[in-house]
């Protein structure tokens, strides 16, 4: 029976990944990964709901959840990356003489690439399914609230923007609308590409010029919102833009009362 010294036997798995971990580049590297982890989940969750805008529709708080939980689910992916990159800078080779010995090459490591692919491959599923979910179900609650939609003609020109209703038979360069009550936006273009976006509202569609595309929401909360134009339009494509207002159906209604006392037009 042949007989071996301990010196001659492969490592097992197990004393390869203790061997590896006690590394003090990969112990370094290990902490900054869960401080770098940590930081995104911090933003997602305490610091993103203050920098972006008010929530004024079911829409718009869906796109700050999106916003919010993805930072959070990508946060380990960052944590890593940053990680593997701040060691690298903070042990990188400085001066001007070559250093003392090259490092070993690596060609490859199968199961980092195993487990790598595996996560990647898991986020982009998880953001698919949760993205069509979403989707479909704006889809279905625009078209439940279809049939008593306040619906408004919204056109586009360099660099305005008008706002036609024609169930109430006013015009305005001024957004408002009744609080609660489905809205549906008939946007179109009277000149170059532009895009809608009333911010706090949550939606955003192109304005084309001979083509009308469709947008809805529901507000639900009072207040001012922002109307911008998010497709570069020409020179003063920054400047096109106006406030809108969420109010009560009370003050709606008297509003347009006050437009059609005008000729039906408003500034």
């Amino acid at each position: 029976m042949a007989h071996h010294d301990d010196q001659d036997l492969l490592p097992t798995p197990g004393q390869r990944v203790g061997t590896f971990l006690k590394r003090k580049d990969v112990s370094q590297t290990f902490v900054l990964g869960i401080f770098f982890t940590a930081v995104f989940v911090v933003l997602g969750l305490w610091v993103y709901p203050h920098w972006m805008p008010n929530v004024m529709s079911k829409e718009m708080q869906g796109n700050e959840d999106i916003m919010i939980w993805f930072t959070v689910i990508s946060a380990p992916i960052a944590g890593v990356v940053l990680a593997i990159a701040m060691e690298s800078f903070i042990n990188m080779h400085r001066g001007d003489t070559p250093p003392p010995e090259d490092g070993p090459g690596i060609k490859t490591h199968g199961p980092v690439v195993v487990i790598w692919s595996a996560v990647s491959v898991l986020f982009t599923i998880v953001a698919i399914v949760w993205g069509i979910t979403e989707m479909n179900t704006w889809s279905s609650d625009a078209l439940a609230g279809s049939n008593n939609a306040l619906v408004v003609d919204v056109t586009g020109s360099q660099w305005n923007w008008s706002f036609n209703y024609p169930a109430q038979g006013i015009t305005s360069h001024e957004l408002n609308l009744p609080i609660n009550q489905p809205v549906e936006f008939r946007v179109i273009s009277a000149d170059v590409n532009h895009s809608f976006w009333p911010v706090q509202l949550g939606v955003k569609v192109d304005a084309n010029r001979l083509s009308t595309t469709i947008a809805r929401t529901t507000p639900d909360k009072l207040g001012v919102f922002d109307v911008k134009c998010a497709e570069l339009c020409g020179l003063n494509h920054a400047y096109m833009e106006t406030s809108g207002h969420v109010e009560s159906v009370a003050d709606f209604n008297s509003w347009v009362s006050q437009a059609k006392a005008t000729g039906g037009t408003q500034q």
